[in-house]
């Protein structure tokens, strides 16, 4: 008896978009997975199916959220075995800083995953084993049935390239899915076949491909070196480097404000001294490659009553702008506060500085309020960055 199975990879989530590592870190789904879920909907919806599981984490979850648009008799089961890889030390590192710091097993992780290994970090083969376990169970407890199962890339990619006889040192002959991407699954007898994998033909059409964004990838199979695809953070150190930083915050000042009145130098380098003597990591540099190509600043004091986190400077040299950094630099924000318990971020915006309101809002924050700056009034915005689940009534 056969058992169909629609292996389905998450939506966007905040780990593609930021550019960290997110195996088992809960990470969220962003704006752009949102809209592929709701692509994933139609997809499904005069697909006749009669269970629909997916891994425990949010982003497998959310976009699980799709199939249940249509089907809303189906209950949600979810799986820890359907879960990605475990990547040990690596959680929610920028892949930069993963690069840089453990370069051969970088590679291995890329091109022969079976040969990766680092402090608390899940075998390569014991993905491939638990997949394939999760998968025969289910087909086993839905026979002759149709089910939808929403899982990972690497997990995905594993379970495939054993299906399919592919050994690890050739992974790259299975490329990964798009997020949302389907796969179709045969389970006859205890023996799993691939119909066809990793389609994506509903994002495509909707002009909604995370991989058509992401131009680090042609470079990825180039071979250009790693340190020159994605970025890493260092901690800027503002006593040390004061001239650096007041360089930056003048730029940044000037740009926001049209000249520089009312800035004072001095002030912003005993805020950013202490900032950085609270934590390094509240002043921060952004590098791709060797070139230094925006700062951080965090406050961890400030919005600490209302449970946010605050922002005061986000700044991307022009030579790097219109290539999605400044959205990293926001990823580094929500990483630190969401790990103190903090809600959401807040920032002040000069009403003057158009671009910089535009950015903020198109990744996500909203106006609050309104607050006076030197020059002229200010935005105060704020974005959520509480860990969530979307529901069929949130496509």
């Amino acid at each position: 008896m056969e058992t169909k199975i629609y292996l389905i990879r998450h939506a966007e989530a905040e780990g593609n978009l930021y550019r960290r590592s997110q195996g088992q870190y809960n990470s969220n789904i962003t704006q752009l997975g949102r809209r592929q879920i709701a692509a994933l909907a139609e997809r499904f919806r005069d697909i006749p199916l009669d269970a629909l599981w997916s891994s425990d984490l949010n982003r497998t979850q959310s976009t699980a959220a799709a199939i249940r648009k249509y089907h809303p008799d189906l209950p949600l089961n979810t799986s820890p075995r359907l879960r990605e890889i475990d990547v040990g030390v690596w959680e929610d590192m920028p892949w930069g800083n993963i690069a840089r710091d453990y370069p051969a097993q970088m590679e291995y992780f890329t091109h022969d995953p079976a040969s990766w290994s680092v402090p608390g970090g899940e075998p390569y083969e014991t993905v491939q084993a638990r997949m394939k376990a999760a998968v025969l169970d289910l087909a086993a407890e839905y026979p002759g049935k149709t089910l939808a199962v929403v899982s990972h890339g690497l997990a995905i990619r594993g379970l495939l390239c054993d299906i399919l006889g592919i050994p690890s040192a050739e992974i790259g002959r299975l490329p990964y899915g798009d997020n949302t991407s389907v796969t179709l699954l045969t389970v006859t007898d205890g023996v799993i076949s691939a119909d066809w994998y990793n389609d994506a033909s509903h994002l495509d059409a909707a002009g909604l491909s995370t991989f058509a964004r992401q131009a680090w990838r042609e470079a990825q199979k180039k071979r250009v070196p790693v340190r020159d695809i994605y970025t890493r953070f260092e901690p800027l150190d503002p006593r040390a480097e004061s001239e650096l930083y007041a360089k930056i915050y003048a730029a940044t000042w000037k740009e926001s404000h049209g000249d520089l009145q009312g800035f004072v130098p001095a002030v912003y380098l005993a805020s950013a001294g202490k900032h950085a003597g609270a934590d390094p990591r509240c002043v921060m540099k952004l590098y791709l490659g060797d070139d230094l190509a925006g700062v951080i600043e965090l406050d961890p004091d400030r919005g600490r009553e209302l449970g946010a986190g605050w922002i005061s400077l986000l700044y991307v040299d022009p030579a790097f702008r219109d290539r999605r950094l400044g959205v990293q630099l926001i990823g580094h924000a929500v990483s630190l506060f969401r790990r103190e318990g903090r809600s959401s971020l807040r920032l002040h915006v000069a009403y003057s500085n158009e671009n910089a309101v535009g950015f903020y809002r198109h990744v996500g924050f909203r106006d609050v309020d309104t607050a006076r700056g030197v020059s002229g009034p200010l935005h105060v915005m704020e974005m959520d960055i509480r860990p969530f689940i979307l529901g069929p009534e949130d496509i």
